[in-house]
C-alpha cells in the first residue's frame, strides 16, 4: 500500500487529511466501519450477532489532519 503525498506548485509536499469511524458491539465486540453499518448506530443492530448497539461509548472517530511532509537532507 503506497502512501499519498500531495505536491503543491511551490514544491512543498503534504499528506492528505483522513478520518475513520468505527463502532464496537457491546455484546460480541464486533468492529464495524462501513458507512451503512455506521449509519445504523445507535438505533440499529450489530450485523454480526443481531443484538442492539448500546450507547455512544462504543463509537470512535480517528482524524488524521493535513500536515507538511517532513524535511529531509542537509546543507553543506
Amino acid at each position: 500500500m503506497s502512501e499519498t503525498i500531495i505536491t503543491l506548485p511551490d514544491g512543498s509536499t503534504w499528506r492528505p487529511s483522513s478520518s475513520r469511524d468505527t463502532v464496537h458491539c457491546v455484546t460480541c465486540s464486533n468492529e464495524v466501519d462501513t458507512p451503512a453499518e455506521i449509519a445504523s448506530f445507535p438505533d440499529g443492530n450489530c450485523p454480526n450477532c443481531g443484538s442492539p448497539w448500546t450507547g455512544d461509548e462504543n463509537r470512535s472517530t480517528m482524524i488524521q489532519v493535513t500536515m507538511p511532509e517532513g524535511i529531509t537532507g542537509g546543507a553543506g
